[in-house]
């Protein structure tokens, strides 16, 4: 690596904390889940005010002091973490994402600074491949660390951010650039937990969100009650899976983090024949296909949790990483849906459907907590495919033919 792109390397260790190491240890912190899909519901939630530090970066032109800035306050944060009580934790998590995503947002503009349109794309891919790299790192080091004392990971975490606040400085210094000279959106990488946290160069602060509204058309609105209801869905279930299986199967906490890491490991080779697919078939015949397949391994799931056969937690693994590895499907057709059903508007329509991204996942962690702490996993698992088979119904009967011709 040379010198110069030594920064690429925060995005690494962002990666590994925001998406790796953060999903899996905070629901694990609470005595119940309950209480710890709260904690990193409210995660997810503070995520959505980065934004507003999005348009100032735009404005100012100080992306890197954003990288720096936001990695460095939710790096001290995070070492406060194991010594504080559970309310405080709630208002850690807070200020982590915040800080997370704050130093995330610069990250696609940091990439083209100084480029031609025309390599804008390889420099995108290039940072997407450092953050899928970290976070398969991090969730791999999560089960590590849990298997000890999770409280500890998050020291680990504290200081892989504190590092990524240094390395930040060898990042492209201030520029001033035209806000609306954003790169066009790419694929979302890494599976549900980086989704929530993907929308890096797309930005907006409160002014801009009555103009998000104004673009919502008939087929717009549609898709985005279908991935609210999926999307929140699958998030939650995911998030509450590795402490179903350490408090409901006695797991090793390497085995739910290392199939996750497997499943997203996996998943990354198949995004350029799943684009090539999307392109033949459309984004809502793709959308579809990728909320059945999840909904049938759900259904698998759920079957072998309920009929407890020799090698059920193998098997519940084993479909966990596939959920994980079919996440392309959805990944890069709801990246598609978002652009095209709003053509004259496509920086608007893609912002509001990160933020959506960002509110469901909040509100599915915390909704997957209460379920699991109530009902334990069984229910969990019923109702994630209910609102899984909810949300395929409804794409099927509105996302099937003509849906990114806008009406």
């Amino acid at each position: 690596m040379k010198r110069a792109d030594l920064w690429l390397a925060s995005y690494g260790l962002l990666g590994l904390t925001q998406n790796g190491l953060l999903p899996v240890l905070m629901p694990l912190v609470g005595p119940g889940g309950s209480s710890a899909g709260i904690t990193y519901a409210v995660f997810s939630l503070f995520g959505l005010a980065a934004p507003l530090l999005g348009t100032w970066a735009d404005r100012s032109g100080r992306h890197r002091d954003l990288l720096i800035w936001g990695s460095l306050g939710a790096g001290l944060v995070l070492l406060l973490f194991d010594t504080a009580g559970v309310t405080l934790r709630i208002v850690i998590a807070a200020g982590a994402g915040l800080g997370t995503m704050a130093a995330t947002t610069s990250g696609n503009v940091l990439a083209i600074q100084g480029a031609a349109e025309t390599e804008w794309d390889d420099r995108v891919a290039r940072l997407q491949r450092f953050i899928s790299a970290g976070q398969v790192v991090g969730l791999i080091a999560a089960g590590i660390v849990a298997r000890a004392r999770p409280d500890d990971g998050f020291v680990f975490a504290g200081g892989a951010l504190l590092a990524a606040a240094g390395l930040g400085i060898a990042a492209p210094p201030r520029l001033r650039r035209d806000p609306r000279e954003k790169p066009e959106a790419g694929p979302m990488v890494g599976g549900d937990a980086a989704a929530s946290r993907a929308h890096h160069g797309h930005r907006a602060g409160w002014v801009e969100i009555g103009a998000y509204l104004r673009v919502i058309n008939r087929p717009l609105r549609r898709f985005l009650i279908v991935w609210l209801v999926g999307y929140a869905a699958m998030n939650g279930f995911a998030t509450i899976f590795p402490v179903a299986m350490i408090r409901g199967f006695g797991m090793d906490p390497i085995l739910p983090s290392g199939a996750y890491a497997a499943g997203v490991g996996l998943s990354l080779l198949v995004y350029p024949p799943i684009g090539v697919a999307t392109h033949r078939w459309g984004g809502g015949r793709m959308l579809i296909a990728g909320l059945a397949a999840r909904l049938a391994l759900l259904g698998a799931i759920l079957a072998l949790e309920r009929y407890h056969l020799r090698w059920t937690g193998a098997s519940i693994l084993v479909g966990f990483g596939l959920i994980q590895f079919v996440w392309p499907m959805l990944g890069v057709s709801a990246n598609v849906l978002s652009v095209r059903l709003a053509p004259l508007a496509r920086g608007e329509s893609a912002g509001l459907f990160y933020a959506a991204t960002s509110l469901a996942a909040s509100l599915g962690s915390a909704l997957a907590g209460v379920i699991f702490g109530a009902a334990g996993f069984a229910a969990l698992a019923a109702a994630t495919g209910l609102a899984v088979g909810t949300a395929l119904a409804l794409a099927i009967l509105w996302l099937a033919r003509g849906s990114e011709h806008p009406m």
